[in-house]
């Protein structure tokens, strides 16, 4: 049986001839350790810039292993003991390992570097790290300025690459007949943390659509960060968010018609965000926002299999429209839940994966 680290994955003893492992290497590092904005200023190397320099980019993770820092040299040793002789590791969110030590320690193993958070963290948890992989995956068709992630990723080395679609494993209704899709009573829903702009647009949709929008989310300040803004002289957001538990969320989805989806960045650049999959997934019919080069077409048909728009003025003219028409809602939802069910469901996509990686030539 072929052995896998999978990092940030649950483990699992045998996926169809592999066995999986992960790691957690936050857990070298305390969490509640005592610190100050002028250790922050200085950089000081407490845990909580241990816990940020490893999951935020290059320059971090150089500097713990070139001033051998206690905990994380402790870290690398443990993982390269336990991961050494295995057959394949994937850093499937952020790579932790500085790039000598994957290259000196760990040579058996066919090593997989993920482009999980792009472009946002291209040039600094991706392009550098690249040299000591021996291949890559992307989430995101798209890239920026009308490039999709194809494309680049050819520009910044010629190893194996491929799409990986982010989805997760979902609890499937009992019978997806016309009464799943028609019999639903939540107009609108947005489950999801909230930063930068995304806080904008979401108070948009509340003003607008009121008691029929429902949001939930961690959101800081025990759900009440919307309300903090307007000490910055910002607009509100006039009420608590509260969060759901797994099989709330799940419930939530399969009462409402039309979910709502954006992504990180402020101009249209990725595509591909778990919640991508979870709306049509769940039955809803998806509306979310367009990225560059269209890789969003890749992913659902536009107007087919999910709706897309340009502006927020849009999207709350495509949301009335497909509330007032709900065999056309209906339409979108089918085809949406129909294409996620026959290209991305998860145990197919992640043995599909596992399967293309192991076959993988090593570097040198």
């Amino acid at each position: 049986m072929k052995r896998v680290c999978l990092f940030n994955s649950s483990p699992i003893e045998n996926f169809h001839g592999y066995h999986v492992e992960t790691f957690d290497p936050l857990s070298y590092f305390p969490k509640n350790a005592r610190w100050t904005l002028s250790d922050l200023a200085v950089g000081g190397v407490d845990g909580y810039y241990h816990r940020r320099a490893i999951i935020h980019g290059v320059m971090g993770v150089d500097r713990l292993y070139r001033e051998r820092d206690p905990n994380y040299m402790r870290m690398i040793g443990d993982f390269v003991d336990r991961f050494r002789d295995f057959d394949l590791i994937v850093m499937a969110t952020y790579n932790f390992i500085h790039p000598e030590i994957l290259v000196r320690e760990l040579k058996n193993p066919i090593k997989v570097l993920g482009f999980v958070d792009d472009p946002i963290s291209t040039y600094s948890r991706g392009i550098p790290y690249l040299w000591a992989f021996d291949g890559a995956f992307f989430i995101s068709p798209s890239y920026i300025d009308n490039l999709v992630f194809d494309q680049a990723i050819d520009r910044w080395c010629d190893k194996p690459v491929t799409w990986w679609p982010l989805v997760s494993p979902y609890k499937q209704p009992g019978q997806a007949d016309d009464s799943f899709f028609r019999d639903r009573d939540v107009d609108l829903v947005y489950v999801g943390n909230v930063y930068g702009q995304k806080m904008d647009r979401l108070i948009r949709l509340k003003r607008h659509f009121g008691s029929r929008f429902r949001l939930h989310g961690r959101w800081p300040l025990k759900g009440y960060s919307g309300l903090v803004r307007g000490l910055l002289g910002k607009s509100i957001y006039p009420h608590r968010v509260t969060s759901l538990t797994a099989e709330q969320r799940t419930q939530l989805y399969w009462k409402a018609k039309i979910g709502f989806n954006m992504h990180f960045s402020e101009q249209s650049n990725e595509a591909g965000n778990m919640r991508t999959y979870e709306v049509p997934a769940h039955g809803m019919m998806m509306i979310s926002d367009k990225s560059s080069g269209d890789g969003h077409a890749r992913i659902f048909k536009p107007g087919e299999e999910a709706v897309y728009y340009d502006t927020m003025d849009e999207a709350i003219e495509l949301i009335e429209h497909y509330l007032d028409d709900d065999e056309a809602r209906i339409k979108v939802s089918k085809a949406g839940f129909e294409r996620h069910s026959k290209d991305y469901d998860w145990e197919s996509n992640l043995l599909r994966f596992i399967d293309w990686a192991v076959s993988i030539k090593r570097n040198g």
